[in-house]
């Protein structure tokens, strides 16, 4: 269990922290090295929000400048992300117990600073997630700079990582840069695509509806702390 006193948090787009800055109140705006930071209150308790882009660098950017320049207790991630499993399905609500990179080596991680192949995401944190997450999923998630568009990909993926049940393009670097600034990380994300053939014609439709659906766990989540 931990004290947040303060609380970050990121997405990838804006249209996944939009709902969340809505809610914010007391707020500034800070830009560090040209990236976007708002820092407010949400139910009293301080935050700071940052939309971080898409792909791992960026989201390791914003990461470690929300970390030395806001220090945060505690940085959670929501956003949608792709179903890597028969199970999961649109607007299913996956919550991360590790992250790990699928376009990297698993040997290049292992033996390569911070040598750690997966990233276990905070367990009491992730609990108060799936606490205020109904008929959410706990589960792997894999994290590389492509957005998965086909049957063949996933199922390569999919017998690579046969635990992951979602794919997306942030969470691990994410997760990485608050491993080795112990910070401790939770993330989640609803399904908007099955990573298939479809995928960018179901992105087009869930993307809205499924990233408000993730926001609202991440505000529920801070409203339920003490």
């Amino acid at each position: 269990m931990g004290d947040y006193k303060t609380i970050g948090i990121l997405s990838a787009l804006e249209v996944e922290s939009d709902i969340i800055l809505k809610e914010m109140e007391d707020r500034s705006v800070s830009v560090v090295a040209g990236m976007t930071f708002t820092k407010g209150t949400i139910r009293g308790r301080e935050a700071v929000l940052a939309t971080c882009g898409v792909s791992k660098v960026n989201a390791a950017l914003f990461t470690q400048i929300m970390i030395d320049h806001f220090s945060p207790d505690c940085i959670l991630f929501t956003g949608v992300a792709g179903s890597m499993d028969p199970s999961v399905r649109q607007m299913d609500l996956v919550v991360g117990d590790k992250l790990t990179f699928h376009d990297v080596n698993p040997h290049q991680l292992e033996f390569c600073f911070p040598n750690q192949v997966w990233f276990k995401t905070d367990r009491y944190l992730t609990e108060m997630i799936r606490d205020n997450a109904e008929g959410s999923i706990l589960g792997a998630i894999i994290t590389g700079d492509q957005f998965i568009t086909s049957k063949d990909q996933k199922r390569q993926l999919k017998k690579r990582f046969p635990e992951a049940m979602a794919v997306e393009m942030e969470g691990c670097a994410v997760a990485q840069t608050c491993f080795v600034n112990e910070v401790p990380f939770a993330i989640i994300r609803c399904i908007s695509d099955l990573a298939d053939n479809g995928a960018e014609d179901s992105y087009d439709v869930f993307e809205r509806k499924a990233s408000e659906k993730s926001a609202m766990v991440i505000l529920d989540t801070i409203y339920s702390m003490e």
